[in-house]
């Protein structure tokens, strides 16, 4: 709806019917050298981008904005990091100044789908389709050209999913789950389907089938595939021919971390202080692109793993061939990146001679991956090298954004160009003899000949000299102190040298076309260098951090141990620098090392301990050396953690809600090769609450001899030591304390026997609390102490622990209960109130009631 009183001009009838296709989008309408937006666009662009808000008409009912297009991708990427989306309406007509300029929409931005010229993370579109028991997903990156597919079950989808970081996620209508954590799109629903999409994919890689690719016709996942296909070519209006064959996602083949283990464990972000800063010393975005995606997706076969180690360990020992290595890649950008931008149309020549600094340091990297594991050598076509050779000859060493600006093809290279820019650059010498020729014809010795934009070339004279012009000079323009004019012969000249200009443009224009034709025609192959290119600037950047922080190289099988001697937490040692890590040991088993029940004070170090041992599987997992002197891994398919404490309001849930729910889906997710990492269950609640769950999972968590779980369980609860006793599998160990007449000292140093007690008061006192608090705490403390004692050993003698086990009749109708909750339609309440109905029965339980 138009406000009162707007005069609807042509230009603006062509906005508002690009507006009107595209209403959900904000619409970046080409003016010149500037796009600008109209209306409640522009309003809401002042404010996410902070540019000033006009008007185009006096009375103001037209607001407008604008920014201008040579930083245009510097808008889009803020818009789109705020979820907005954006349609580019583009001047496909040259102006003339007699008719309106045509345009259209040519682009469509959007959070899944904008390629940044430079610098910000990748962005994945998603596909999603919930089946219940499975979800078909399929991923495509416009950045990278990845494009991967799969069906994954729906315990699993959140930790696959986390693992891409997708932008924008496709779901079809009416299938959204609730607290669905990443931004999302609707689509209809027959997009979906897989039928459909096994011929548009067919046609897509020029296939007369896709079984070759791993998928069947009849597969689910095609559907996902096909429907993140579709958006994304009909977002960028044309066929996406950079894109990588489509392969299935891999599921069941490496190392799952679900979101919150890595959000638990640091692993990629923040930025300084995680796993990712820490092991950091890549030269290139390929690199660092690579060595997230390792971090994100270790491996569990011990063959791959050691394929890499023997990479990491070249450039440890070979410290002459990292440094050369190092340097012959320091050149190197994002070619990944500008191949995709050259192929979607959003790129230029700055994007091509990025690609030719890329291929001129591939002979230097080829030569010195002879000295590596043959695994890791890079051979190089002779159509690659002849292509490097020609966009050496061709592309200027700094060209221009645009092919239109001129400058782009270095002199020499095309004979017919050269020619055109050769008499298009003897100009200045015949307006030198012009101007000369006019000063001794008019006598005016201050005449002028000059140029602008506007007027084109012209003679300038002062006012005082303006009468003594020939009757030939016609006047252009009037200044305050001067007069312009022009000529025939000025006129003639001006005419040849647009011909010249328009000339060296088209031929620059032709010879700039075929050499991006060249380029583009070996996409795949210089996709798959820049893939090996990435590979080798992580194994070097893995080397780096081995060497310069004195890690080992573990040893990784498919055993059933893990040990650990040593070890130090990665990031937090790099924090703590200059000050020295203490390091500590770890040994896990299939025996009575199978759960480490680890206590100690509150400050001591458990949850860094902790967090060490899943960090160093990570690590030994990725194909990285490690913080230790020594460490043996057996591979791990499962890590789960619930660590720290946290309310989610979003989701109307508690600290003590999330802790559940977390924990839950670690007990019902648990794998033959999982290790739990579990921090202070309990202790969002009251204390009995709060000991009976951790003694609970406990429990639990042993008698799960089918799968066996490898298990750090740190707890406050210090009663839950004598656990060891009657559980074969579980082994106290603690954070040594060293008590002083000062108070105590935290040594950092865990030793294999039960903390006494928990140190609060002491730890209070650390804190700085008054003295009379503290006297009236260890009072208390004595008191409740005594009880708690008296309770415990009361609950023993009725067999509380020897007697309750999973098989005991009580517990199994809890678990049947357990087991025919459907989580995924129960409310936060639901669950919440179950959880409590649950609890309280398992209390009687355990205090000798009834179920």
């Amino acid at each position: 709806m138009l406000p009162k009183g707007v005069k609807v001009t042509p230009m603006l009838e062509q906005y508002l019917h690009w507006k009107e296709r595209y209403p959900d989008y904000l619409l970046f309408f080409r003016m010149g050298d500037f796009y600008e937006l109209f209306f409640d666009d522009a309003k809401e662009a002042s404010a996410l981008l902070d540019i000033a808000l006009t008007a185009r008409d006096p009375e103001r009912a037209i607001p407008m904005a604008g920014v201008p297009y040579h930083a245009v991708e510097q808008y889009l990427s803020r818009l789109v990091e705020l979820g907005k989306k954006v349609a580019i309406c583009e001047q496909v007509s040259e102006p003339d100044g007699r008719t309106l300029v045509q345009r259209r929409v040519v682009r469509l931005v959007t959070p899944g789908t904008f390629v940044p010229s430079e610098g910000g993370g990748d962005v994945h579109l998603v596909a999603c389709v919930p089946r219940g028991e499975a979800w078909d997903l399929a991923v495509l990156s416009l950045s990278t050209g990845l494009f991967e597919a799969g069906t994954v079950p729906s315990g699993e989808v959140q930790g696959v999913l986390s693992s891409y970081f997708p932008t924008e996620v496709l779901l079809p209508k009416g299938k959204v789950p609730e607290d669905f954590p990443w931004r999302w799109v609707e689509r209809e629903v027959d997009l979906f389907s897989p039928r459909g999409a096994h011929g548009l994919l067919l046609k897509r890689f020029g296939l007369s089938t896709l079984e070759g690719l791993g998928f069947h016709p009849e597969d689910h996942a095609l559907g996902a595939a096909g429907a993140v296909l579709r958006y994304a070519e009909e977002t960028q209006f044309r066929e996406l021919s950079h894109l990588r064959p489509l392969r299935r996602i891999s599921t069941g083949r490496g190392l799952m971390l679900d979101l919150t283990s890595q959000r638990n464990l640091d692993l990629v972000e923040p930025k300084g202080a995680s796993l990712l800063g820490v092991l950091n010393f890549c030269k290139t975005p390929l690199g660092r692109r690579v060595l997230r995606e390792w971090i994100l997706h270790p491996l569990n076969d011990p063959e791959e793993i050691n394929l890499r180690l023997d990479g990491v360990e070249f450039f440890v020992k070979d410290r002459d061939g990292a440094r050369a290595l190092g340097e012959a890649l320091s050149s190197v950008g994002d070619v990944e990146r500008a191949l995709s931008r050259l192929h979607l149309g959003t790129g230029g020549p700055k994007d091509a001679a990025l690609c030719r600094d890329f291929l001129s340091a591939l002979p230097r990297v080829e030569e010195l991956t002879r000295r590596t594991p043959k695994a890791w050598h890079l051979d190089l076509s002779p159509r690659v090298l002849a292509l490097g050779e020609t966009l050496a000859k061709a592309i200027e060493d700094r060209p221009p954004r645009d092919v239109s600006d001129g400058g782009v093809i270095r002199g020499g290279f095309d004979p017919e160009l050269d020619e055109l820019r050769s008499f298009l650059g003897g100009h200045e010498g015949w307006l030198s003899s012009f101007e000369e020729r006019e000063r001794d014809r008019t006598g005016i010795r201050g005449l002028k000949v000059r140029y602008n934009k506007v007027f084109g070339y012209y003679i300038e004279v002062s006012r005082s000299n303006a009468d003594r012009v020939p009757e030939d000079y016609e006047r252009r323009q009037t200044l305050v102190n001067a007069e312009r004019f022009v000529t025939p012969e000025l006129k003639e000249f001006e005419a040849k040298m647009a011909r010249a200009s328009e000339a060296v443009m088209s031929r620059e224009r032709a010879v700039w076309e075929r050499v991006l034709a060249e380029l583009l025609s070996l996409t795949g192959e210089l996709q798959r260098l820049a893939r090996r290119v990435g590979e080798l600037d992580c194994l070097f950047s893995l080397g780096e951090a081995a060497f310069q922080r004195g890690y080992v190289r573990p040893q990784v099988d498919l055993g059933d141990e893990l040990v650990i001697r040593d070890g130090r937490h990665p990031v937090v040692e790099v924090a703590m620098a200059p000050e020295p890590f203490t390091p500590n040991h770890m040994h896990l088993d299939s025996g009575s090392r199978r759960m480490i029940l680890l206590t100690g004070p509150n400050m001591a170090g458990k949850s860094t301990y902790l967090r060490m041992g899943a960090l160093l599987v990570i690590m030994a997992q990725m194909g990285s050396f490690v913080p230790a002197s020594h460490a043996r891994v057996g591979c791990f398919n499962r890590i789960y953690t619930r660590i720290g404490a946290r309310d989610d309001l979003a989701r109307g849930q508690s600290t003590f809600m999330v802790e559940m729910v977390e924990t839950a889906q670690i007990l019902n997710g648990l794998t033959g090769r999982s290790l739990v990492i579990l921090d202070e269950i309990g202790r969002g609640t009251s204390t009995d609450d709060g000991m009976s769950i951790a003694w609970a999972v406990m429990e639990y968590l042993h008698e799960r001899s089918d799968l066996a779980p490898k298990v750090l369980f740190a707890t406050h609860y210090h009663e839950l030591t004598s656990l060891a006793e009657r559980l074969p599998g579980v082994s106290n160990w603690s954070v040594a304390v060293k008590e002083t007449p000062r108070g105590v000292v935290f040594l950092h140093h865990v030793v294999p026997r039960p903390a006494d007690r928990s140190y609060g008061v002491e730890v209070a006192k650390l804190a700085g609390l008054p003295e009379a608090v503290l006297r009236r705490s260890r009072e208390l403390l004595e008191l409740f102490e005594g009880r708690r004692r008296r309770d415990v050993e009361g609950a023993a003698g009725k067999g509380m622990v020897r007697q309750t086990s999973l098989f005991d009749p009580g517990v199994d109708g809890i678990l049947e209960e357990l087991a025919a909750c459907d989580p995924d339609n129960m409310t936060p309440l639901q669950c919440m109130e179950r959880i409590y109905d649950l609890h309280k029965r398992a209390v009687e339980i355990l205090r000798g009631g009834r179920a």
